[in-house]
């Protein structure tokens, strides 16, 4: 009886514990607000579109048991730090609805590399540099009081003492504490710590704070500092739960009191309680991943659209006169489905079973990935004998076809380049960064563009080199694109980022402003890139624009797209722009950004003297 009886006053310890699920609103007092110095503005050109982004993340990040947020967009460039502490009293919606104001409070007036935001509910920081250790700044740091009429008698004695106590819990118990002092007058006190600080930081911060709050005369006052937030007030402002929420020493309690005097009978019980919750957890574990398995096995709704029976008739048994082209990847044909549709098939070359899986598993990642500049998979096949991929048909020809062919009847104008120039932008952005999951083309060149019948660009073959060049045990084989285009800490390294289709991406836009493609070539001869460089140094940029446009081109917009390019194939990974500077460069105009500080890097010339570009 003893037993259970100790049990049953466990539980309700640990009962009470769970339904600490607060309900204290925070004040409707003015925020504090500080921002970033005028002069540091406009470090970076798409600095708003990156704010979004590192904020986009932290509103899901926000739980019942972790109501502070910690996050990093290191991909831009100045990199994005962010940190959120809400007041541990507060519920989860309240949480995030003190983050999303305080959000928009940042964005709107805050438009420099840093700010930071002190609402009564939370605390929001956004800054260039990790600033996690921080927490007394006296720039920063204020006290803020509403000020009545002094003369309290002894309210600041009880004042004195709610503060020195609501400090020590706070420091005692991970950072929050809450506490009252009622005599002849009430004082409610509450403090929190930002959990990235450790007990000595807190103490510190708190006592600061506590010191700039003697100074209010009056009945209300909050201290917004660096890394703690203090307040006090003659009216409760927290929930009941928030003030008796137990430190380490209740805690220490709860297990010395019950579990010590158990027999070693009852400890027996309790063992093969536990043991057995611990047997029927891991059998419900298991369950669950049959389950999971089973699910995940039908999870290939695109893939079982397609039989490799009916794509083989569709494209006449992959005869020469329905192939569209050929990649490194595989060869691409033209097929009509049963119901008239046209599609484009792929059959790759690669069919292992090892690059199956991984293979399956990139399907499953960008066959929901939707642009209007990106060619949509409608799904594949995986049970023939080589593994096919399906496609949107598109039925103009590649950018190759039409920008490099000779005597071709329709030359591009510049309108129309510079529009394709923006599409491709958008679509390779939009893989870097619009999607779930972070998709890196590897193979960004003018013959995987295609264009619609309004000279649209769309992106072809996204994602899959990346799939099928993974092996972990070959290092020398991860590497897939083309010579030209690859970047060098890719080529050379084997290293691979986002920038890797930047350095393809400059390469590209300058093969279209200039009308010549980028060969890999031989010794004695000078390639595109480093005659746009040459060019760029005598400041006669404008002498390398496609001849064939006769002079008819904005002068601003290539010169743009030019110095843009340089920028793109730099030879060190940090100089180059990421893809969201990109085309916010492109789409603004009198935009402002940094000159190309390093001639290209020229891959070809090292590493093929005598051949023609090809595949890796």
């Amino acid at each position: 009886m003893q037993f259970c009886a100790s049990i049953a006053q466990f539980l309700a310890w640990v009962s009470f514990l769970l339904l600490l699920a607060t309900v204290g609103s925070s004040s409707s007092s003015k925020p504090l607000l500080n921002c970033q110095p005028l002069d540091r503005q406009l470090v970076n050109p798409s600095r708003h579109v990156d704010f979004l982004r590192a904020m986009s993340s932290v509103n899901d990040l926000i739980t019942h048991d972790k109501l502070w947020v910690h996050s990093s967009f290191t991909d831009a460039s100045p990199p994005i730090y962010v940190f959120l502490q809400c007041r541990e009293d507060l519920s989860v919606s309240h949480c995030r609805r003190c983050f999303n104001e305080s959000k928009l409070e940042l964005e709107t007036k805050c438009s420099g590399s840093a700010g930071r935001i002190h609402n009564d509910g939370c605390f929001l920081r956004f800054d260039d540099r990790d600033f996690l250790e921080e927490f007394v700044d006296p720039r920063f740091d204020r006290a803020k009081c509403v000020v009545t009429e002094s003369g309290f008698g002894t309210f600041w004695k009880y004042l004195d003492e709610a503060l020195v106590n609501v400090t020590l819990k706070a420091v005692k118990n991970g950072g929050f504490g809450a506490a009252s002092v009622i005599r002849s007058e009430a004082v409610y006190a509450l403090a929190q710590c930002w959990q990235t600080l450790d007990e000595n930081s807190c103490r510190e911060c708190l006592v600061n704070a506590r010191s700039s709050l003697r100074d209010c005369e009056g009945h209300e006052a909050m201290a917004f500092f660096t890394g703690c937030y203090l307040k006090y007030s003659t009216h409760k402002f927290f929930d009941a739960a928030a003030e008796h929420k137990p430190d380490d020493d209740q805690r220490n309690f709860i297990r010395s009191t019950f579990f010590p005097h158990l027999s070693d009978h009852e400890v027996t019980k309790l063992a093969i309680a536990a043991i057995s919750l611990s047997i029927l957890t891991s059998l419900g574990a298991f369950i669950s991943y049959r389950r999971f398995s089973r699910k995940r096995k039908a999870q290939i709704p695109s893939c079982s659209n397609f039989k490799y029976e009916m794509l083989e008739k569709a494209t006449e048994s992959f005869h020469d006169s329905m192939k569209l082209g050929q990649g490194g990847a595989g060869s691409v044909y033209k097929g009509i489905l049963p119901d008239g549709r046209v599609v484009a098939v792929k059959k790759l070359f690669f069919n292992t079973r090892e690059w199956a899986d991984q293979f399956f598993n990139e399907v499953n990642l960008i066959s929901v990935v939707q642009h209007k500049n990106l060619v949509r998979l409608l799904g594949c096949s995986i049970e023939g004998p080589k593994s096919l991929l399906v496609y949107e048909y598109v039925h103009n020809r590649s950018l190759d076809q039409i920008l490099f062919m000779k005597n071709t009847v329709h030359i591009l104008s510049w309108k129309q380049r510079f529009n394709i120039i923006i599409g491709i932008s958008e679509g390779l952005e939009y893989l870097h960064r619009g999607s779930e999951v972070k998709i890196i083309h590897r193979d960004i060149k003018t013959s995987n563009i295609l264009l619609d019948r309004n000279l649209s660009p769309k992106i072809a073959d996204f994602g899959l080199i990346r799939s099928m060049g993974t092996d972990k045990t070959q290092t020398n084989t991860g590497i897939a694109g083309t010579l030209g285009y690859l970047a060098p800490e890719y080529l050379i390294k084997g290293q691979l980022t986002e920038k890797a289709d930047v350095y393809a991406f400059g390469v590209l836009i300058i093969e279209i402003a200039t009308g010549k493609k980028n060969n890999a070539f031989t010794q004695g001869t000078s390639s595109v890139l480093y005659s746009v460089w040459e060019h760029y140094k005598a400041s006669t940029l404008k002498s390398s624009i496609d001849p064939r446009l006769k002079g008819n081109f904005t002068e601003e917009e290539a010169l743009k797209v030019l110095q843009i390019g340089l920028l793109c194939v730099q030879s060190s990974v940090e100089l180059r722009p990421s893809m969201s500077e990109i085309v916010f460069m492109l789409k603004k105009k009198d935009c402002n950004f940094d000159s190309p500080k390093q001639p290209p890097f020229l891959s070809a010339s090292v590493l093929m003297p005598d051949e023609e570009t090809k595949e890796v």
